[in-house]
């Protein structure tokens, strides 16, 4: 589907400070609908973000209801099958990580684990966190 965009006002203007100040990353959403206005315009105002050498290598997909439940259950299927051999059109991380990058990883990955209880080793409950993803950690708008 295309959806047509126009500019629709964004609610609350904010320096660039205050933008990175209040930047968070969620790992939990409400159920409550998001309206068709709101996700063009966070669809609007993300096609202007930064990219390396302004390739802009994105095409996002806005799914909703059945449509993202089902699109979850089939790559749900896929990761616990071990990924069926899926691989990224792009990079997401580089090949090998050093310091001191490798450390910053590790610290807000324990980080993150230890808040959710999930101790190094325990398979079974990283699995399930990791398939979260795949899940748009129930979202009830999914963007891909």
């Amino acid at each position: 589907m295309t959806v047509k965009t126009k500019k629709v006002p964004i609610h609350a203007s904010k320096s660039v400070r205050d933008a990175i100040d209040t930047r968070r990353s969620m790992r939990a959403f409400l159920p409550n609908p998001i309206s068709k206005e709101m996700v063009v315009e966070i669809l609007d105002v993300a096609q202007r973000a930064p990219s390396g050498t302004n390739s802009q290598p994105w095409l996002t997909y806005v799914l909703a209801g059945d449509a993202k439940e089902l699109l979850s259950v089939d790559i749900l299927k896929a990761f616990d099958a071990g990924g069926a051999g899926h691989t990224s059109e792009i990079p997401i991380y580089p090949e090998e990580f050093f310091e001191p990058y490798l450390g910053r990883r590790r610290k807000v990955g324990w980080d993150l684990y230890g808040l959710l209880e999930i101790q190094k080793g325990d398979r079974e409950k990283t699995h399930r966190q990791h398939a979260r993803n795949f899940k748009f950690f129930d979202a009830p708008i999914g963007l891909r």
